[in-house]
């Protein structure tokens, strides 16, 4: 009930609050302060009262118990006298002094009565008469002062017995009296506290024996304690009887119960001023709040909100002015974050590439439209290693499957799309550090880049063929030599045959054809180069000859380092690591350093190539005493197209092309140059490690 009540006062507008506010706190305090002094005060004056009621009782109880042993004492005086002279004048005189005493008797050892002097009965006592009761003779026989209970004469009249025992001749005889309690009971219904509080008197055995109220006389259990009184009780212990005195509760807190109305009406016009107050202050106080309220409404949603207009200078004034602020650069980054998300979706949708947020769980959760069309709807639901990868199993180098991994996964791969015409595509993943949980933790990216490999390709195409323009002049003359050779021992083991030599024998002949096949397989080797060189291929992975492939480069430049009178030295580490990668593009690679270097020397310069191992790495490193690379020329390099050479000695592509192979391999080319003192250019490749490994995946497979 309370939960309810305190929702119910949530739901309630501020005004309203602080209305209830207002009210609890201008009442709750009064109330809480008259209860407390409420409490106190009662439980004081019921104390006070408590206490004079006892006080009363013990004084009354007091008079009565003195009654009692004056009473005694009489008798114990006249059972001494009785001892010394058994004349009756004694019993006379023991009534004449005692007004109370009705009765006086001597009963023997059996407690029949031996004589008797009563006011209002015959002196004669009756054969064998009994005068004790059988509760007065038990305790006749243990104690020394015998009380009866409380009877009526035959006047209506509260009487009752007093006994005391006394030794004649070695018998325990008894002188008693009967007692006449109307001088008590008027003594108790005579006093009185006040109009509202009363005295009474029981026996022993709970019999109202004496009233303030003469109606309830000789009633039985008038003490209740469940009865809505105040009151107290005391023992008179020797003759059992119980005083009590009581208050009605109602009267005897009326002057408190007066002070408490007394004080609800002050409460209730407290109340009636502090609810017009706070009325007044719900007013003044929260008509800012909801004009912001409603301000903030408008703002949630999405309207313009009208400035708030207040003529204070309070905090509210100076919150409404920061409100009014807010509000209107709120509104222009709203608007501003609008023209951003347009920006953002025609990027998104327009930049050709596929995008998908995927979960940690490999759940694709988002596709931007280009990635949609490449895919079926029933597929959207399958993870995204099979979705995208189409594999069974979480993609290795993955930072989704790896999270330690650092940088973004980089894969090629060929697919055939719903045309069945065979693409190439580059995949690459990003972890998103602010991504809300199950919404997407990475983003895919997927971009078709068949065209750019096949420009790359006819680029490489390019430079190769250039480089084999430049190399012409060399290959001719490496080709014509071995020929000519071959032409002289050919006509010379014409003529000799034409002529009949007889000095021609085998032996002679088989010289003249191991000179020709030697020349032959040369020009072979020539040809072969220049074909491997010149041929255009497909990245092919294949465990790589470093020092053939060192070989094969230098075989292909041989004539322009003889020509200009280069001296070239080679130095190649055995037991280098094994390189997994295309040895005809590492080949183009050394070759185009090679040849820039004897375009940078002078006649009689010198080259060094090396190869040597570089942790996991193959280092390959060209270096030459040429000219050098001026300074500022340095950070523009492999930029396509940019050479330092004169018109006609370069394209400026090869460097651009050998940055590009190298990256393939996953590697790094460094170039360190001084103007006038050489070049040195280092290619460092990670050993065993197949780089940019493309995947094929059919798209119609999946599909069918």
């Amino acid at each position: 009930m309370f939960n309810k009540i305190i929702q119910r006062l949530h739901a309630q507008p501020i005004r309203i609050k602080v209305l209830v506010f207002g009210l609890i706190m201008s009442t709750l305090p009064l109330l809480l302060i008259s209860s407390y002094y409420y409490y106190h005060v009662k439980m004081d004056l019921k104390e006070r009262i408590l206490d004079k009621q006892e006080l009363m009782l013990d004084n009354l109880s007091g008079e009565i118990e003195l009654e009692f042993n004056q009473m005694f004492q009489r008798v114990q005086m006249f059972a001494a006298l009785t001892e010394q002279d058994k004349e009756k004048g004694v019993f006379y005189e023991l009534l004449q002094q005692n007004e109370s005493i009705e009765e006086a008797v001597i009963t023997n050892e059996k407690g029949y009565v031996e004589q008797r002097v009563s006011r209002y009965r015959l002196n004669i006592p009756d054969e064998n008469e009994q005068w004790f009761s059988e509760e007065m003779w038990s305790a006749f026989q243990l104690k020394e002062r015998i009380y009866g209970k409380v009877e009526f004469n035959q006047f209506g009249q509260p009487v009752m017995k007093l006994a005391i025992p006394y030794m004649e001749n070695g018998k325990r005889k008894a002188v008693g009296a009967t007692i006449q309690l109307q001088k008590i009971i008027g003594k108790i219904s005579s006093l009185r506290q006040d109009h509202f509080s009363y005295l009474y008197l029981l026996d022993r055995n709970g019999k109202v024996i004496a009233h303030q109220d003469n109606s309830k006389l000789h009633q039985n259990k008038l003490v209740d304690d469940n009865r809505d009184v105040l009151g107290v009780r005391t023992e008179i212990k020797d003759l059992g009887w119980t005083m009590v005195m009581e208050q009605s509760k109602s009267t005897a807190y009326a002057p408190i119960n007066e002070m408490v109305r007394n004080g609800l009406m002050v409460v209730a016009i407290v109340t009636l001023i502090v609810s017009i107050i706070s009325i007044y202050a719900g007013f003044y106080f929260t008509a800012p709040i909801v004009l912001l309220d409603k301000g903030m409404k408008n703002l949630k949603a999405g309207c313009q909100a009208a400035p708030i207009k207040l003529n204070r200078d309070d905090e509210f004034g100076k919150l409404s002015q920061s409100f009014n602020e807010m509000s209107e650069k709120l509104q222009e980054k709203t608007q501003r974050l609008k023209q951003e998300k347009e920006q953002l979706n025609v990027i998104v949708n327009g930049i050709g590439a596929g995008l998908a947020l995927v979960t940690k769980d490999y759940k694709v959760t988002w596709m931007n439209p280009v990635l949609e069309n490449w895919f079926n709807n029933e597929e959207v639901e399958l993870p995204c290693y099979t979705l995208i990868g189409g594999t069974s199993q979480p993609c290795e180098n993955c930072p989704i499957t790896c999270p330690g991994l650092t940088g973004s996964a980089d894969m090629i791969m060929r697919m055939k799309n719903k045309q069945n015409v065979e693409r190439l595509f580059r995949h690459r993943v990003f972890p998103l550090n602010h991504a809300i949980e199950g919404e997407g933790e990475y983003l895919v990216m997927i971009e078709d880049i068949t065209e750019q490999k096949e420009m790359e390709e006819k680029i490489i195409q390019t430079d190769k063929l250039s480089a084999l323009g430049l190399m012409a002049s060399g290959f001719a003359h490496e080709v014509n030599n071995p020929l000519a050779t071959i032409n002289v021992y050919a006509e010379d083991l014409i003529d000799r045959l034409e002529q009949n030599d007889k000095d021609l024998d085998e032996v002679e002949m088989a010289y003249y054809l191991s000179k020709i096949k030697e020349n032959t397989e040369r020009c072979k080797r020539i040809t072969g180069n220049l074909l491997n060189f010149s041929r255009k291929s497909n990245w092919t992975l294949s465990q790589i000859n470093i020092k053939e492939t060192i070989q094969s480069s230098i075989g292909l430049v041989e004539h322009l380092l003889k020509k200009k009178g280069i001296i070239f030295l080679a130095s190649i580490e055995e037991e280098l690591p094994i390189l997994i990668g295309d040895s005809l593009k590492l080949m183009q690679v050394l070759v185009n350093l090679i040849n820039n270097a004897i375009d940078a020397v002078e006649n009689e310069g010198k080259i060094n190539i090396s190869a040597k191992k570089d942790k996991d790495s193959v280092m390959f490193s060209v270096s030459d005493n040429g000219c050098g690379i001026p300074k500022k020329a340095l950070p523009r390099l492999f930029d396509p197209f940019y050479t330092t050479k004169p018109v006609g000695k370069g394209t400026g592509l090869g460097l651009s092309v050998c940055y590009g192979i190298v990256e393939e391999f996953g590697g790094s080319i460094h170039v360190e140059s001084n103007e006038g003192s050489g070049t040195t250019v280092q290619v460092s490749i990670p050993a065993e490690k197949r780089v940019r490994e493309e995947k094929p995946y059919n798209l119609s497979e999946k599909e069918s």
